[in-house]
């Protein structure tokens, strides 16, 4: 399932790469800063919540 996810995430990537090289230079940079910043923001989410579940895993084991 995990490399699935992988597979549809670089496929994603590579579409998104292939349309900003067809845009004129100034709004292939204004679409990459965007995608950037929701890459960003996507992992920084993705990192909270693993460490709220292994904190939650932690307290159930303790007790």
């Amino acid at each position: 399932m995990k490399w699935i996810i992988g597979l549809l995430a670089v496929l994603a990537l590579a579409v998104v790469v292939l349309l900003i090289s067809r845009l004129p230079s100034e709004d292939a940079i204004r679409l990459a800063g965007y995608v950037g910043t929701a890459a960003f923001a996507a992992l920084v989410s993705l990192v909270l919540r693993w460490r709220a579940s292994r904190a939650q895993q932690r307290k159930k084991q303790a007790g």
